[in-house]
């Protein structure tokens, strides 16, 4: 057996391997969900209906939003999923400026259907029938990665789904099972990161640097997060949502615990501008050594260093306008409400945003140098042998 085929022997029996242990705590993770057969939502089903004819048109124009209606809407519909399939049956639809769907014969919709003892008992409006596009919308994007980005594209696809499937069958059952947060959310990234860096670049001195400077970034920031949190009296209860969470998982009998919520997040957001960084100050090292052999370390380091000071302010740029932009609506209401400084600053929302922006653009900046040291010894090593 040749070099070759040995070194794609080996690695598929660690790929096996690998996927054998994954599936394995992907199973341990979700073993009470997958075994119950208590289902809270029973008496609730969501389902797709078509709206066969407008029975009843009760709407107005919003005078103050021209693009919204108000009042309300009788259906006729036929539902065409579920254990209903087939039925027709009424539904009246209330307009509000937030849940605002004006319905056409023929349109696709999601219904919600109460039910006792398993019998149908109403039936509301939810939303459009939005899956077939959504769909469509990822396929599109998973296919032009592909095509574009050739084999690497590829690899990007099978990582992606490998980092979405780690968060929601992994990271957050085990969360919900009352595992540390944070360290959790520390050594689940670093497997993801770890698969992510191997899928695209191999076992190599890129994917180590690069590796090495993500784990430094992103724990860095999760340590200054936890630092300036403790010292404004911030965590994960101070998040929206967390009250209607804590109730879920109490209804539950889950063991989350809630203070580690607010540096996971960080963690999981920061991620990608971290990893990013990572390698293209690793790859851009990686091309000036493979073009100067005999470069210096510390010459070596010096470029590194300039390629992520030119990153550095981009990064960060792109972080914080991500954090400002999931936050546009409140950051709306703040400034029409003309609330003072000293008002604003003390703020929940707005220590969590700054908290946030802060620790994760410091991320970015600490994995500068780490990578730039760490790429510099290694670089210079290899090509000294």
């Amino acid at each position: 057996m040749n070099i070759k085929r040995q070194t794609y022997l080996i690695k598929g029996i660690v790929l096996l391997i690998g996927l054998f242990i994954f599936g394995g705590a992907v199973y341990y993770a979700n073993y009470e969900r997958i075994t119950t057969k208590d289902n809270p939502n029973s008496m609730l089903e969501f389902e797709t209906a078509r709206v066969i004819q407008i029975l009843e048109d009760n709407t107005f124009t919003d005078p103050s939003q021209p693009d919204r209606v108000q009042g309300s809407m009788k259906v006729e519909l036929e539902l065409l999923t579920g254990r209903y399939q087939g039925e027709i049956v009424e539904a009246t639809h209330y307009f509000i400026r937030w849940v605002n769907i004006h319905f056409n014969e023929g349109d696709r919709v999601s219904v919600r259907i109460s039910t006792l003892d398993g019998e149908l008992i109403s039936v509301a409006f939810d939303s459009f029938e939005r899956k077939g596009v959504l769909i469509a919308c990822v396929v599109l994007f998973f296919l032009a990665l592909a095509l574009i980005g050739g084999k690497r594209g590829l690899m990007s696809v099978v990582a992606l789904i490998f980092t979405l499937s780690s968060i929601i069958f992994l990271l957050i059952p085990m969360m919900l099972k009352g595992y540390p947060v944070i360290l959790t959310t520390i050594v689940i990234l670093s497997m993801v990161t770890f698969v992510t860096l191997v899928l695209l670049f191999g076992i190599t001195f890129k994917m180590l640097i690069s590796l090495i400077g993500c784990l430094i970034g992103v724990v860095a920031a999760a340590l200054i997060a936890q630092v300036v949190g403790n010292l404004i009296y911030i965590s994960g209860f101070n998040m929206e949502d967390t009250d209607r969470l804590l109730i879920l998982v109490d209804a539950h009998d889950f063991s989350l615990q809630p203070h580690g919520l607010f540096i996971s997040g960080i963690l999981i957001a920061s991620l990608g501008a971290v990893m990013d960084t990572a390698v293209s100050i690793a790859s851009s090292m990686e091309e000036i050594q493979l073009a100067n052999p005999k470069i210096q370390a510390k010459q070596l380091f010096k470029s590194g260093m300039n390629v992520g000071r030119d990153m550095m302010g981009t990064m960060s740029n792109t972080l914080i306008l991500a954090f400002a932009g999931t936050a546009l609506n409140m950051i709306m209401i703040i400034y029409v409400s003309h609330l003072s400084f000293n008002q604003i600053i003390n703020m929940d929302f707005i220590a969590l945003e700054v908290i946030r922006g802060v620790a994760g653009s410091l991320g970015i900046v600490l994995t500068v140098p780490a990578v730039a040291f760490i790429g510099a010894k290694l670089y210079t090593k290899k090509s000294s042998r």
